[in-house]
Parts: structure tokens; sequence; C-alpha cells
């Protein structure tokens, strides 16, 4: 799902739902970022997920992965501290701040003198398919050419091909 969907997309009130069946049945489905303000509804996720305002604006912070082993950084690609060189103006924004216990958190990044945030990229398997939820700058990254990010992105289109 596309930067701020949630915001701007009347229908998805009433169509997310379909968006999570697509998930429960196998599904990988990807929710880039959405904003506080202006939520169209606040089912985003099929689990609880709420969103805040916490942000990383350097694009140079540091990035501790809390689950090495998780299959998200480490197939197809190893994910390793050199795909977060060359990011561009920041690392993410709008990171959830609470979400359902089933959510596996994958990163740690804070800005210099701030709480360190983990709610940078969420994922969590859904009956047969996998919802993930990142609040990672990929909408500036991809099209800068940022290969890190790109790895990264097709470790999480890749979920599903190795589940750990």
């Amino acid at each position: 799902m596309g930067v701020r969907a949630f915001n701007t997309q009347d229908q998805l009130v009433i169509k997310n739902e379909f968006f999570f069946d697509y998930v429960k049945n196998g599904g990988v489905l990807i929710n880039q970022y959405n904003t506080t303000y202006s939520l169209k509804t606040k089912d985003i996720s099929p689990l609880e997920l709420t969103i805040s305002r916490d942000r990383v604006t350097n694009e140079l912070a540091d990035v501790e992965f809390i689950q090495p082993d998780h299959p998200i950084l480490n197939y197809p690609n190893k994910i390793t501290q050199k795909d977060f060189e060359g990011w561009i103006q920041e690392r993410g924004l709008y990171f959830p701040n609470k979400w359902d216990k089933s959510f596996s958190p994958i990163l740690k990044i804070q800005d210099y003198n701030e709480s360190p945030t983990e709610g940078s990229l969420l994922v969590t398997p859904y009956d047969d398919g996998y919802y993930i939820y990142t609040g990672l700058s990929f909408f500036r990254q991809l099209p800068a050419g940022v290969p890190g990010a790109y790895r990264l992105i097709s470790n999480l289109l890749s979920i599903k091909n190795n589940n750990g």
C-alpha cells in the first residue's frame, strides 16, 4: 500500500477488510507509513497498531537489528549495516508506538538525543499470510536508487519464501 493510503483513500474505510482477508488467505501486505492526522479509519491493520509522530530524521542514524536472525534480514539478501548507507533525507517517519504482541519489531533506530524507536518495521504472520507495517522512507530511497532499500524491500516481498 502506498504512503498515506489510509489518509487519502476514502474507500479504505470499507475495503480494508478486503486487504486483511488477502493476508489471511496467504498474501503479503506491506503497508507504508500513514500520518496521525486525518486518518480515514483507525483500522489500518488487522491487529492492534497505533501510529505515532515518532520519526528519525537523520539519514545517518544508527540502525540496530533487534532480531538479526529474522528472515526479513536474511532472505533473499543478508541485510547488513551497509544496506543503510546512502539513505537520503531521513530513516523514516510516523512509526507505530503500540502494537499487538504478535508483531515482531525488526529494527531499533534513534535520532541523536532522542529515545530509540522500535516501530519502524513490524511484521506479523496473520493466518496464512504476512502483514508488514513500515515507516521506513522507502518512498524516498527507492526513487533515489539506494541499493540497500531495494535489497530490504525484496526481503519484505519474499517473506513467505523463507518464513524461518
